[in-house]
């Protein structure tokens, strides 16, 4: 309670935070302007400059020792109340306009509470299902833009985002504008039109009893003394008094406490933590709030939007007290093109978000060190988790399919910065109804919450790759186009209530795997479930085992839908409206059990898939389930000579299987053989056609490897362990994994008689075709495929750190993504130093590096290096990437401290077993000066001394004569010196300790400490493995020459 003296001097205070206890806020909500036409900036408050350095604690202690005594505050109230003037004060009303720029159209949840009352405006000239020219739909709807959509959003979006406390509340009235659009003589007949469109739009509405469809007040905005103005007013009015939350009391005891905080956000203050909240509360004189009260008073200045106060475990222990703050942090990242910033490595993380909506959390930390933000960064992980609390930010949150718990998230999905509509034909020429199933996850009524379909998406991307179709990206607002296998993709779309799921074969529907499809249902359903339950959480509703949403499968129409419900388990068939089974549909997504054989109903392959040609995948399972006999009596029936069998038996002597493969693909390459001619063959030999649906199974892979690591690309280590252990079966395992058999074959030439070499060319092979994410995943089902079992695989991972996975495939990714400016555009000399000193390379490494003529092929030879060996190597080739000019692509390079890999802690190298390394100490003391050595040594100073003392030849003294450079003399002394022995080092140090002016680097070398970690990092240099095969390079560098050596 306030007087009106109090009211004036509250005037000139920036915020509204210190308006009466009891008011009750309102907010518009604005949908009838174009984007164009609106203000430059939703949700815009004037800006606050703020200073984050708080008040101690004995400062508050001596303000509230300061302050009125309980007795006086009570005399002051009872003045007050006696004057009379409290009369004339009823209550502030804030008013929040919604709307603004397209792109900050999901901020608004976080200003919506139950205590407002919503005014939906939209403009009252124009057709409610009229497409609205030149705007694109909300985020999460796949519709066309009409009044109707939007007037559909935003009564979802206040209805999910304001919890439930009271039926039927907040209310939601409608306002139409542009009356004087409409000829007046038409004006009553307009209002009736809009009124029977919107009755009929929200009939079937779950929160119908939340709106207020009358008075439809139809007002005529540029007129002031239009009358409707005043029913406006009188409707806010009379809905105001009826609001429960009017007249709500607020004890006495929490007002000093308020005005306290009230104090510290006038001087500056924007968060405390809970613990500073709870101290304030203690030291006070006048009242102490219990612990119950306290939270009791954090809710409800909550809920009055004073303060920002989220009890979750992850948010709880802060305090936003200026809720201004959150609109800056908003515009710190959610902005319009035009306000982006000019320096050029910030501008990019703009651009990649507004191309894919996809942000790091190191990203944004670095958009929060820009002048004008770094007062978020103090409190930055706070903030992004609340961002992540709010749908602000969307994680990319995946769970385990085995136990439901939720997996690491690395980056984050921000839905309004991608504004894109999917404008491709994608859904038109691809998913076809020859090629394509359908289901949908229905959502109950209209209401479904906009970030749940983003939040859905971010899991997908984790899941599986983007598909590229016509050059594109097929990622799009409530749009996401993915690649499951080199056989079938996946769309996730939105569509209203409907979130639209289609899998598509890349021949036809009837060779789609149940297997596949059944994997990818059930993820998808596990994802939206665990959303749906946090979605409940946020709104402090009480978990329900009933979903918000259910299961349709559809027909070939693709747009005919059957709940789930409806289709029994055990029934054997079910038609639809259009007369269809959809029980077939049904079991392609619902394949519970692996089948051996097919049953009683089994209808064989479809006519559309009889028609298509085997893939050499499809045919290898054929010829797993065809005895040896049977494939002979196919092929012969199909046109191959009895002779060109035997050559092939004689080809593969002792490997049955081999021969049936390659015998069904001999035909399929000569005589253009189809389905429907295999099954045509197994006819006439008197054998079920049925053999031919084997095609369509796979194993089903139960799998104790968790998921995040499944998920993950294998590294070297893992391929060169599994190769070994898969034996003769490059035939098969190639064939899994999509190689063409030409490949296979000038595999098994090339490495003739070692099965464990083809396997290893085969497994590098396969993981550089970056069309489908190579997978630890998908390499455990061809492993099992082809008989191995996922043990084989089991063994190797079980102790693999899922961090230093996600860092090598985040490294390997980020040096192809800059690989041709690293090959082309870099000296690499000094980076070499660099990288010798901090000994991430031997002087092993840097011969094979810089035998090399060309200077791209030496920074190729360098990125092998690097991917390989991974930290240290990699962190020290960035820093010399910066320290030597190389700034730009050293930021592009840069990973965050979270995304690190382990590293082990350097010790002193005293008492831990040096005696086992076989790298000379000496060695590593040498090395570790490299870089002083080549830039301050004059070489012609020291080589006659070590000329003298036998440590180099004359032909060792021409050699580094002939070198151009002193820094160059000094590298190839220094070669020499780290082939040599320690003789050599012995008598470089007496060389340097001969002339006075290289004493104290001679003492700084022998004095060098020496640490584990650094024999640890040079000896993994010289035991690190010598392939030949080149795999990284190739995959960082596909489109550029390889390497070539001089004679």
């Amino acid at each position: 309670m306030t007087s009106l003296e109090e009211e004036e001097s509250e005037q000139t205070e920036k915020l509204d935070q210190a308006s009466d206890t009891r008011t009750t806020s309102y907010a518009k909500t604005t949908l009838s302007s174009l984007p164009s036409e609106q203000s430059t900036a939703a949700l815009y408050l004037p800006p606050q400059k703020s200073s984050n350095v708080p008040s101690t604690l004995k400062q508050m202690e001596k303000k509230t020792k300061t302050r009125m005594t309980k007795e006086e505050i009570r005399r002051k109230m009872e003045k007050v109340l006696k004057s009379g003037q409290y009369k004339m004060k009823v209550g502030r009303l804030i008013f929040w306009d919604f709307g603004g720029q397209y792109v900050y159209l999901t901020t608004h949840q976080t200003f919506m509470t139950f205590r407002a009352l919503f005014l939906v405006v939209f403009d009252g000239s124009k057709d409610l299902h009229e497409q609205v020219p030149d705007v694109m739909c909300f985020p999460g709807q796949h519709m066309t833009p009409t009044p109707a959509v939007f007037l559909q959003y935003w009564v979802n979006s206040i209805l999910t985002y304001c919890k439930v406390v009271y039926a039927g509340i907040p209310k939601i009235l409608f306002v139409a504008t542009h009356k004087d659009k409409v000829p007046r003589e038409n004006v009553e007949t307009r209002r009736e039109e809009l009124y029977s469109g919107i009755v009929e739009l929200f009939k079937d509405h779950e929160g119908q009893h939340h709106l207020v469809l009358r008075p439809l007040i139809f007002v005529n905005a540029k007129d002031q003394a239009d009358p409707e103005i005043e029913v406006l007013k009188k409707t806010i009015t009379e809905l105001t008094f009826d609001h429960p939350c009017w007249g709500e009391r607020m004890p006495n005891a929490c007002v000093p406490l308020e005005l306290e905080i009230a104090e510290l956000v006038a001087e500056g203050k924007q968060i405390m933590s809970l613990a500073e909240v709870k101290e304030l509360n203690a030291i006070s004189e006048v009242s102490v709030l219990s612990p119950e009260q306290l939270t009791d008073f954090l809710h409800f200045q909550h809920s009055l939007g004073k303060i920002v106060y989220f009890d979750t475990p992850q948010l709880r222990d802060n305090v936003m007290i200026s809720p201004l703050l959150i609109v800056e942090v908003m515009r710190s990242f959610i902005t319009d093109i035009e306000f982006w910033p000019k320096e050029d490595r910030t501008r990019k993380t703009f651009k990649k978000m507004s191309e894919n909506g996809m942000i790091r959390r190191v990203d944004l930390y670095q958009i929060w060190e820009q002048e004008e933000f770094r007062q978020i960064l103090p409190f930055k992980e706070y903030i992004f988790d609340m961002l992540i609390h709010l749908d602000i930010v969307s994680e990319q949150r995946r769970y385990d399919t085995n136990t439901g718990s939720r997996l690491p998230v690395e980056h984050f999905f921000v839905p309004c910065m991608l504004t894109q509509r999917n404008d491709t034909d994608f859904l038109t020429q691809e998913c076809t109804p020859e090629r394509t199933v359908s289901l949908a996850f229905v959502f109950k009524g209209t209401i479904i919450p906009p970030a749940l379909p983003n939040r859905l998406i971010c899991a997908c991307l984790s899941m599986w790759t983007l598909k590229q179709y016509l050059g594109r990206k097929l990622m799009f607002s409530g749009f996401v186009g993915l690649s499951v296998d080199k056989e079938h993709d996946i769309v996730v779309c939105v569509e209203g209530n409907k979130i639209l799921l289609y899998l598509v074969h890349k021949r036809s529907k009837g060779l789609i795997i149940p297997e596949i499809a059944t994997s990818v249902r059930e993820c998808l359903f596990i994802t939206l479930e665990r959303i749906s339950e946090f979605y409940h959480s946020t709104i402090h509703c009480k978990t329900s085992s009933k979903l918000p949403f259910h299961t349709e499968y559809s027909c070939s129409k693709l747009s005919c839908f059957t709940p789930d419900e409806k289709i029994g388990v055990e029934t054997k068939e079910f038609f639809c409206e259009h007369g269809e089974n959809i029980k077939h549909y049904w079991s392609i997504w619902n394949q519970k059990e692996e089948r051996v054989q097919c049953d009683s109903f089994c209808p064989g392959l479809s006519l559309d898939a009889l028609g298509q040609t085997p893939s050499n995948p499809e045919l290898l399972r054929f010829s797993v389930n065809c005895t040896k006999g049977m494939i002979h009596d196919l092929a012969l029936h199909l046109g191959m000579e009895e002779m060109e069998w035997c050559d092939m038996e004689d080809n593969y002597p002792e490997n049955a299987q081999i021969v049936k493969f390659l015998t069904l693909i001999y035909l399929k390459d000569k005589y253009l053989t189809k389905f429907t001619d295999l099954a045509n063959g197994l006819r006439k030999i008197e054998v079920t056609e049925h053999k031919l649906c084997m095609v369509k199974r796979r194993k089903r892979v139960k799998s104790s490897i968790p998921d995040d690591i499944l998920d993950c690309i294998p590294t070297d280590e893992i391929l060169d362990k599994v190769a070994p252990l898969i034996g003769n079966m490059v035939f098969q395992l190639g064939t899994e994994l999509g190689l063409s058999v030409t490949d296979i074959e000038n595999i098994k030439v090339k490495y003739n008689r070692d099965s464990p070499a083809q396997n290893k060319e085969v497994l590098f092979t396969w993981r550089k075709d970056r069309r489908v994410k190579p997978t630890i995943r998908v390499l455990e089902e061809a492993l099992v495929n082809i008989g191995r079992g996922a043990t084989y695989l089991d063994n190797q991972v079980k102790d693999v750190d899922p961090k230093t996975l996600k860092y090598v495939e985040n490294v390997t990714d980020r040096i192809r993504d800059n690989a041709n400016r690293i090959i082309q555009g870099i000296h690499i000399s000094h980076i070499l130093d660099h990288m010798m000193t901090y000994l991430v390379i031997s002087a092993d490494d840097r011969r094979d590096i810089e035998h090399y003529p060309r200077q791209d092929d030496q920074n190729k030879a360098l990125l092998d290096i690097v991917i390989k060996r991974r930290e240290p190597a990699y962190s020290v080739f960035v820093d010399g990437l910066r320290n030597y000019g190389y700034q730009d692509i050293a930021n592009d390079l840069k990973c965050s401290s979270e995304e690190m890999s382990p590293s082990t802690t350097s010790v002193p190298a005293e008492n831990k077993g040096l005696s086992d390394w076989t790298v000379p100490l000496y060695r590593i003391r040498l090395q570790k000066n490299y870089s002083d050595i080549i830039t301050s040594v004059k070489h012609d100073i020291i080589v006659p001394y070590l000329i003298s003392c036998a440590v180099l030849t004359i032909g060792d003294c021409q050699e580094i004569d002939a070198c151009p450079s002193q820094e160059q003399k000094n590298r190839k002394l220094m070669d020499t010196l780290l082939h040599g022995n320690e003789k050599g080092f012995i008598e470089f140090i007496k060389a340097l300790r001969n002339d006075s002016v290289y004493a104290n680097l001679a003492d700084k070398i022998v004095n060098t400490e020496v640490t584990s970690t650094d024999i640890s990092n040079i000896q993994s240099c010289c035991n690190v493995n010598k392939r030949k095969y080149e795999p990284n390079l190739q995959e960082t560098a596909t489109q550029l020459p390889k390497k070539t050596k001089e004679n």
